[in-house]
This record gives C-alpha cells, sequence and structure tokens, in this order.
C-alpha cells in the first residue's frame, strides 16, 4: 500500500519533544474530532463477534490488524495529528509494525496487565520504535488506564524471560519496577476518550484490571521509523504498510552505524504472518 506524503505541520511543541525523549510518553488530549471518536467507536462494535470469539465476554481482548478488518482503522493509522506528532519523534519515513484493538470488557477484576516493554516482544536495529494509543473510552484506573515508569525507557530493554529461559511477556525481575512504584514514580494514563498516548518501546507499563461497568477500548499503531528493521518477534499482517515516507533502504543500529540494503524484506515463499506469538498479550 503507497505511503502518504510527508506530514509538515509540527503539532508537539519543543517542550513535549523534549518531554517525551527525557520521561518516555506524551499525552495529547482530544485528539480526535467527535465523529472520528464515534466512527471508530462503531467500527470497534462490529468487532465484538471476534472479540467474543478471543476472549469471551469478560477478558482482555488482543485484536490484532483491525486496519485491516475496517475502513475506520486504516483511516486512523494515518491520522494527521498522529503522522505529525511521530514524525517530529523518529522521523519521515514511517512503517506501521502493527495495530490492535485492547478491549477491556466490563468485567469485575478482568484485564490487568503486568509490567513490561513493548521492544522485547518484537526487538529492532535500534529504539525509533513508539506506540500511539487512541482512546476509544475515558481512561482512569477504575477501567484499567495504563501506568507508566518516567524515564523508565532510558534504562533500554529488561529481562522477561524465567530461569529456563523462556519468554514470559513481563519483567521477570521486579527490581526493575517495585522500587519505582513503592517510590510513586508512577502515571496513570488518566484521560478523555478522543485523546493519544505516545510511549517509548522500552517505557515499562503496565495497566490496571477493569472493576468499572465500562469498557476501555484503546486503538493502538506500533510505528517503527524506516530504518529500524525488526528482529525477531511476529510479522503481522499489516507489516509491509508504510504510513509515511519510503523505504530508506536501509538499516541503523542504535551506535548510529548504519548498513545499506540491497532490498527491502520481502516474504517470497508464501508464509503467513502469525498474529499470536506464544500466546503472549500485551498493552
Amino acid at each position: 500500500m503507497a505511503a502518504s506524503p510527508a506530514v509538515q505541520k509540527e503539532v508537539l511543541s519543543e517542550d513535549q519533544v523534549a518531554f517525551y525523549h527525557r520521561h518516555g510518553y506524551v499525552i495529547l488530549e482530544n485528539v480526535l474530532s467527535a465523529d472520528e471518536l464515534a466512527g471508530l467507536q462503531a467500527a470497534s462494535e462490529r468487532l465484538k463477534e471476534e472479540r467474543a470469539r478471543l476472549a469471551g465476554d469478560d477478558r482482555l481482548a488482543v485484536i490484532h490488524n483491525v486496519a485491516l478488518m475496517d475502513d475506520a482503522f486504516m483511516a486512523a493509522a494515518r491520522h494527521p495529528v498522529m503522522l505529525a506528532a511521530v514524525t517530529q519523534l523518529i522521523g519521515a519515513n514511517l512503517r506501521l509494525q502493527h495495530c490492535k484493538l485492547n478491549w477491556k470488557p466490563p468485567a469485575k477484576g478482568a484485564g490487568e496487565v503486568h509490567w513490561h516493554q513493548d521492544f522485547p516482544f518484537f526487538p529492532h536495529t535500534n529504539y525509533d520504535l513508539l506506540a500511539c494509543m487512541f482512546l476509544l473510552d475515558d481512561a482512569v484506573p477504575e477501567n484499567g488506564c495504563m501506568r507508566f515508569i518516567p524515564g523508565s525507557h532510558l534504562r533500554g530493554p529488561v529481562d522477561h524471560y524465567d530461569e529456563n529461559g523462556k519468554f514470559t511477556g513481563r519483567s521477570t525481575d521486579d527490581r526493575d519496577y517495585a522500587d519505582d512504584v513503592a517510590r510513586g514514580n508512577v502515571v496513570d494514563m488518566v484521560v478523555p476518550a478522543g485523546s493519544m498516548t505516545i510511549h517509548h518501546c522500552c517505557m515499562l507499563h503496565a495497566s490496571y484490571p477493569n472493576h468499572s461497568d465500562t469498557p476501555r477500548r484503546g486503538l493502538v499503531y506500533q510505528i517503527a521509523a524506516g530504518d529500524s528493521i525488526q528482529l525477531g518477534g511476529n510479522l503481522h499482517k499489516v507489516w509491509p504498510i508504510w504510513l509515511q515516507g519510503a523505504d530508506p533502504l536501509q538499516a541503523r543500529l542504535g551506535d548510529g552505524t548504519v548498513f545499506r540494503l540491497n532490498q527491502g524484506l520481502t516474504n517470497v515463499g508464501g508464509l503467513e504472518p502469525s498474529a499470536d506469538w506464544r500466546k503472549v498479550t500485551q498493552d
């Protein structure tokens, strides 16, 4: 699918860009118009059967590749505010690594997600990789909002493996987060529906269970810089989609070393990318 031209408008102030690099996240409230929000909420309702198939009625459902399931989700993948903000943070060439709808049902105590980072699920050659989430419902602790440990992205990847070397999908050493929690170095992402959060791939984050009578739906777009090349994890069905710019045909390492690539990665064997890596979900 063809990418859109580079977005020129800047939507983040210098202070917001600095805040992201220092703390690992930024919040933009009321990004979606009332019509955009209503359209995405309606699109999510059209996925009710898929939600029930994946998780029944009382568990967190993670529905991947939603941009391929409904035009509203594909349009949101190129929301001009999102692309402009991400351009300011990681550059103009942007690949969609994956997209999903995280849907916490209004079931008492369901949907808690433990402390983890995104990067270990799908490591790349550098850290110019981030998640944008549009909130389709007001997010508060009672219905399972996310929680961030500010500045934790600067520590780099932490261990997500157990003593047997098995990937667990969560931080396995509580020293990576317990002191922060004890000191109150945790921020709850309390934001109204229609807002967007952005967080760095190495941000330690978690989310509360839903103890309310309302759902908490988060529409997530994981976006990589064009020269941040995936090394492991799932290649989802949306992975070939360029949101903006073009493939620079190079891979950049964390130390700044750049390798030219003779062509982009292609799937010539007809393999079907998995959408369920080791049955681990994340928020």
